[in-house]
C-alpha cells in the first residue's frame, strides 16, 4: 500500500490513496492553529483516493501554540517567529558566529543546468546509528527544523533524511544536527526530482513515509513547470516505497493542494476509481 495524504490549511485537505488502506500514522503531531488565518476557517475537510473519493470532515482544533507542522506553511512567519515555534531545539547559540539568519535566495528553478545532475547517496553507516530503521524522507526540507524537531521528539525508532535545493540551508541544518549529536537525521543538497530514486533505492532499509511540505507554489502557468512534485518524481516516490508506505504533501495554497493530487492521478489514473 500506497498512502499519500494532501493537506491544505483552509478547505478541503486531501488525501491521495493507492492500494490498501491502513498504515501507520504520520510522525508529525496534527496542526493545530491558534487562530484562523485571514478569509480562513478552521474546519478543514479530509479525502481519500483508493477506489473512489470520499470526504471526511475535520474540525481542527484551536491551541494556545502550534505545532512545529503548522509552521511550515506559514509564508508571513518572520525568521523570529519560526524561531519561537522551535525554541525547545535551542538552536540559535549553536550557529553562532556564522550569521543566524542565512542570506539564501526564496526561489531557486529545479530545471537550471546547475541542478541537472543527480546527487551520490551518502554511505549510510556513516550517516545514521542503524541505517535499517525505517526512513522518511522530508522533500524540500528548508531550514531543517521540522526534522530534527522530529528526531528529538517523534519517539518512533525512525531515520529522517532532509533533502533540500538551497546548500546554504543544507549546511546550517547538518552543522546543528552535529552540534546536537544527533544519528537519525541527515541532510542532504539535492534536486528530488533527478536524485530522489537514486537515493531511496540506495537506502537498506523500507522507505516508510515521504513528506512535501508547503513547496514553491510557482505561481505563474509558465512555471508549473518546476512545481516539485513531477511524474518523473511521483514514479520514483512510489517505486521505492515499501509496503504500506505513506506520503503526505501540505500546502497553504489551495491550487498547489490540489495540482498536488492531480499530479498523482495523471500518473495512476486508474486509482481515480
Amino acid at each position: 500500500m500506497v498512502k499519500i495524504s494532501a493537506i491544505h490549511r483552509t478547505p478541503p485537505p486531501l488525501s491521495w490513496d493507492f492500494g490498501r488502506t491502513g498504515g501507520a500514522a504520520a510522525a508529525a503531531p496534527r496542526p493545530r492553529y491558534k487562530r484562523a488565518l485571514p478569509m480562513a476557517s478552521p474546519a478543514t475537510a479530509t479525502a481519500s483516493l483508493c477506489c473512489r473519493l470520499v470526504r471526511l470532515p475535520l474540525l481542527v482544533p484551536y491551541a494556545r501554540r502550534r505545532s512545529p507542522l503548522s509552521t511550515r506553511c506559514s509564508a508571513a512567519q518572520s525568521p523570529d517567529a519560526v524561531d519561537r515555534e522551535y525554541a525547545d531545539l535551542n538552536l540559535r547559540p549553536l550557529y553562532p558566529n556564522r550569521g543566524h539568519h542565512l542570506r539564501i535566495r526564496q526561489h531557486v528553478n529545479p530545471l537550471s543546468s546547475s541542478f541537472s545532475e543527480p546527487t551520490e547517496p551518502p554511505e549510510w553507516k556513516e550517516v545514521f546509528e542503524d541505517p535499517l530503521l525505517p526512513l522518511m524522507v522530508d522533500i524540500g526540507c528548508g531550514s531543517g527544523r521540522f526534522l530534527i524537531w522530529l528526531a528529538k521528539n517523534s519517539g518512533e525508532r525512525r531515520n529522517y533524511l532532509g533533502l533540500e535545493i538551497r546548500q546554504k540551508l543544507v549546511e546550517r541544518s547538518q552543522f546543528w544536527v552535529t552540534e546536537l549529536g544527533l544519528r537519525n537525521v541527515y541532510f542532504m543538497f539535492a534536486n528530488a526530482t533527478v536524485s530522489f530514486n537514486q537515493i531511496a533505492s540506495s537506502y537498506p532499509g523500507p522507505l516508510s513515509l515521504v513528506s512535501i511540505l508547503c513547496p514553491d507554489p510557482h505561481f505563474k502557468k509558465r512555471h508549473h513547470k518546476r512545481r516539485v512534485l513531477q511524474s518523473q518524481l511521483v514514479d520514483s516516490i512510489t517505486n521505492n516505497l515499501c509496503l504500506g508506505g505513506r506520503v503526505l504533501l501540505q500546502s497553504d495554497v489551495l491550487e498547489v493542494a490540489a495540482d498536488m493530487r492531480e499530479s498523482g492521478h495523471r500518473s495512476y489514473p486508474s486509482s481515480n476509481g
